[in-house]
């Protein structure tokens, strides 16, 4: 195990200083967890023992994947170290792991370790040594923008419409994986509401284009009885599609049943189902890694605006990451920390979940960022001065959405908050007569 180094850290908080240990070495042959602790922003991330607040330190860091035969090595630039200073630095650093090493690991590729100028490049490289491309990672972020800008118009008809006209193209086998991940990660989080909207939008979607998903099998279904529909699909998009909706199935069990069909099959017959078993691997290690690879951006962005002294602009300028896949990431982290009893970490977790919730409201159409500032007023009097201060906005389209939503949250057992739109209704009706006469209620 290689030891951490002290170093003096001021807090950009509140002033305090203090002595942190930072990991300068990251050798993932014998501290294998370490990895996976990198590539979610957690590692060097120090937190102040007099205000509690997150910071990251930025340290030279040198990374190592003996079975990949990597060696990364990163210098701030903030440092601004001369090349000879570089140079001596990443030799030391070379040296350090190599000390910790038998004689026979030391092998040619310490002598010329890769530099990345960015911590951003240097889990780029980490990723692509595991086989997950740039292309891969670029296709998986327009999914997410896309599925982000699809759940956003949801409740506008004519907009939603047009932005599916729009990428048809791009609603494929992929994009409903990334929903149907997105769904699963909103209903483990504990979001039901935002769970039941991305099935929702499914079902809109598979009404708009031609593409015909399979339902998924029960979680029961025995392994056997998964190689037979497989077997049975006609073509590789069918295949795709089965494991794509039932990815959690394919594990050991199948692998072993599948193998053994293998083995009792006639020569002609066991060739074909080995070429099976290889395209299968093949689509499972690809959804892998792409999901993994989705996740790992997001909770790398949490971790950013934990760290960030201002994690409203840091969510800001990365507007077009925040989606529903970041939501449940952090309605999960939120969770975690309120079952451990984490208060500070709860605080600031709920603090940027609003923050991320506000900045998405931006976005939303007109109406509904009406009606949702009319839910944030404290009480019936501050209600009724907001509709009265935009009472040009009130018309029998918003009374009429406000009276749909109280209806769907009605059925989503959300009682508290229909009846709150009930009685905003109420109010924008009696501002509405006073302008206007008696309305016919829609």
């Amino acid at each position: 195990m290689i030891p951490t180094l002290p170093i003096q850290i001021t807090c950009p908080s509140c002033g305090g200083k203090y002595v942190a240990q930072v990991q300068s070495i990251v050798d993932v042959g014998k501290e294998p967890q370490l990895k996976s602790f990198l590539l979610r922003g957690g590692l060097n991330t120090v937190t102040c023992p007099s205000c509690g607040a997150l910071g990251r330190v930025s340290a030279p860091l040198l990374y190592h994947d003996p079975q990949k035969e990597l060696l990364l090595v990163f210098i701030p630039p903030e440092l601004n170290l001369p090349m000879a200073d570089r140079e001596r630095l990443t030799g030391s650093l070379v040296n350090a792991l190599m000390s910790t090493l038998p004689t026979e690991e030391r092998k040619g590729y310490f002598l010329n370790p890769r530099t990345v100028l960015t911590m951003q490049s240097l889990t780029d490289e980490i990723l692509r040594a595991d086989g997950i491309t740039k292309d891969m990672l670029d296709k998986q972020r327009a999914r997410s923008r896309l599925l982000q800008s699809l759940f956003m118009a949801l409740d506008d008809e004519d907009q939603l419409k047009s932005l599916i006209e729009q990428n048809k193209q791009d609603i494929d086998y992929p994009f409903f994986l990334t929903l149907a991940a997105a769904g699963e990660g909103s209903a483990a989080a504990g979001q039901k509401q935002v769970a039941e909207k991305l099935l929702k939008l499914r079902d809109v979607l598979l009404a708009h284009v031609s593409i015909a998903l399979p339902e998924p099998l029960p979680p029961d279904t025995p392994p056997a009885k998964i190689v037979e529909r497989l077997l049975a699909a006609e073509d590789e998009e069918s295949r795709w599609a089965l494991v794509m909706y039932n990815r959690h199935l394919l594990d050991y069990a199948f692998f072993q049943e599948l193998t053994n069909h293998i083995e009792k099959a006639p020569p002609e017959e066991a060739e074909s189902l080995r070429s099976l078993r290889a395209e299968l691997l093949e689509i499972t290690e690809q959804l892998d890694k792409e999901a993994q690879a989705a996740q790992e951006a997001k909770v790398r962005l949490l971790q950013d605006a934990l760290s960030s002294s201002e994690p409203v602009q840091a969510l800001r300028q990365r507007k077009e990451e925040l989606d529903v896949l970041f939501m449940a990431i952090l309605g999960a982290a939120l969770h975690n920390a309120q079952e451990r009893g984490e208060s500070e970490q709860v605080q600031r977790l709920q603090a940027i979940s609003e923050a991320a919730l506000e900045i998405l409201r931006e976005d939303l159409p007109p109406a509904l960022r009406f009606v949702n500032e009319l839910l944030a007023a404290q009480d019936p009097q501050e209600t009724q001065q907001l509709l009265q201060e935009r009472r040009a906005e009130l018309d029998a389209e918003l009374l009429e959405l406000l009276g749909t939503l109280a209806a769907d949250l009605e059925k989503q057992q959300r009682p508290q908050t229909a009846q709150r739109l009930r009685e905003i209704r109420t109010q924008a009706e009696a501002v509405l007569q006073q302008s206007n006469g008696p309305l016919n209620k829609p």
